[in-house]
């Protein structure tokens, strides 16, 4: 069995967007809710955070220094020791009923981030290296999470998490195009809901579960479940390989509605996960801008 230990019991709204930085040898996590981003320090147990004013769902490490930020209303370069915030692109075009939410940075640099609105009108979009120019790479998705991408960067995985299964698709990193979508894990028969997403080594899936209690790990190429590990907390949201060593699946969690009777039921919900499941991921990439 795993050890799983909460690493910081923040109570956090909606707890996601975790991301390693292998250059501060930090965690970075977003409570989208809480409208703030947080950076949690494993060797100190610290977690420091920075209100963005608004809702927060992605967050992304510069190549060339600083974040980058998924907010309601777009993307923004954020410095997170003053709290400075630079308006970048807004992929949604001002639509007040739609805000961005699961994004990372591809192996090729850009930057992919989808959004989350009614259903069915949403979409995922690549952004430039420039930060100004934008393109839609999917759409007719309701809530898009879980991007990753295996070790060579030929394949590209993606949820919508509605829809309750992990799409597979080719990936194109000189145009960053995706082709060829398939099922890769089929969950619609799960009483929970696939959320964040992350890839070990093995090019294996590890998938956290929306009212699943924990985090699973799929075979791709088959869809067969491995493994899976629980958590003391029912909304689990999202997952990402960190520390020394990438041996660290870092978890988030969510209290979003929860009542006094469920707080009885678990204390830990909105905390910070920490737990080694015997596999490493793989470094984090980077946006590398104009």
């Amino acid at each position: 069995m795993c050890q799983v230990s909460c690493v910081y019991h923040d109570r956090a709204q909606l707890g996601e967007g975790v991301l390693w930085s292998e250059r501060e040898r930090k965690v970075y996590w977003v409570d989208i809710e809480g409208h703030r981003v947080c950076r949690y320090d494993p060797d100190t147990g610290a977690n420091e955070s920075v209100a963005v004013g608004q809702q927060v769902g992605a967050v992304v490490e510069d190549a060339q220094g600083g974040l980058v930020v998924g907010l309601k209303d777009g993307l923004y370069r954020l410095d997170f020791g003053t709290g400075r915030l630079d308006k970048m692109c807004d992929p949604m075009n001002g639509d007040p009923e739609n805000r961005l939410n699961d994004g990372k940075a591809g192996p090729d640099g850009r930057l992919y981030i989808g959004g989350m609105g009614p259903d069915k009108q949403q979409s995922l979009y690549r952004v430039e290296r420039d930060g100004r120019r934008f393109e839609v790479i999917e759409n007719g998705l309701t809530i898009s999470n879980g991007l990753t991408w295996n070790a060579d960067a030929t394949r590209f995985y993606f949820i919508d998490s509605p829809q309750r299964v992990i799409w597979g698709y080719d990936f194109d990193r000189t145009a960053g195009a995706i082709s060829n979508r398939r099922v890769v894990v089929d969950a619609t028969g799960e009483d929970c809901v696939p959320d964040g997403m992350t890839i070990d080594q093995e090019g294996k899936l590890w998938v956290a579960f929306w009212e699943g209690w924990g985090v699973r790990r799929y075979d791709p190429d088959t869809g067969d479940r491995m493994a899976e590990i629980k958590l003391p907390a029912s909304r689990v949201t999202t997952c990402c390989f960190g520390g020394e060593n990438l041996d660290t699946l870092y978890v988030s969690t969510a209290s979003i509605g929860f009542e006094e009777r469920d707080w009885q039921r678990e204390p830990q919900a909105g905390g910070l996960f920490a737990v080694k499941p015997g596999v490493k991921g793989l470094p984090p990439n980077l946006f590398r801008h104009d």
